[in-house]
């Protein structure tokens, strides 16, 4: 992939990880405050921007812009394996919009919060060793 391809590639994904951080917080607000309503609203948008951020960044990311040798350990990848368990159980829950429990989605919505944290981090550290490589490379 060219350098400039794979920096936008890269931008746009971050942008879509942003925006997920930020309903993220906007559908935990709306839990925290018992506002039904919203709160229903936001899960169902909520959990269809997960689903494209984690599809993206393993059809686009992971084997578009990442090379295999960015994967430097087993470590790494059962954390990938495991908090895509995490967002795609949360997914199958609350994904169909409806009427939902809010403490049940309150004690979830935490558990994936930590777990996409900890993805977060691995992906930028995954990142920044893949622009490490290229840059030595050049």
């Amino acid at each position: 992939m060219q350098d400039h391809a794979m920096q936008r590639a890269i931008g746009v994904f971050l942008k879509s990880r942003r925006q997920l951080i930020v309903d993220l917080m906007k559908l935990s607000n709306a839990i925290e405050g018992s506002l039904r309503e919203p709160a229903e609203s936001l899960l169902e948008r909520f959990c269809q921007q997960m689903v494209d951020y984690l599809s993206n960044g393993y059809f686009r990311i992971y084997s578009d812009v990442l090379s295999p040798r960015t994967w430097t350990t087993p470590r790494e990848y059962a954390i990938f394996d495991s908090t895509t368990a995490t967002a795609m159980s949360f997914n199958d829950r609350y994904a169909g919009g409806g009427r939902f429990d809010i403490d049940s989605v309150r004690r979830e919505l935490a558990s994936l919060a930590l777990a996409l944290e900890t993805r977060f981090e691995l992906e930028d550290e995954m990142l920044s060793r893949a622009h490490e490589r290229t840059m030595m490379a050049v």
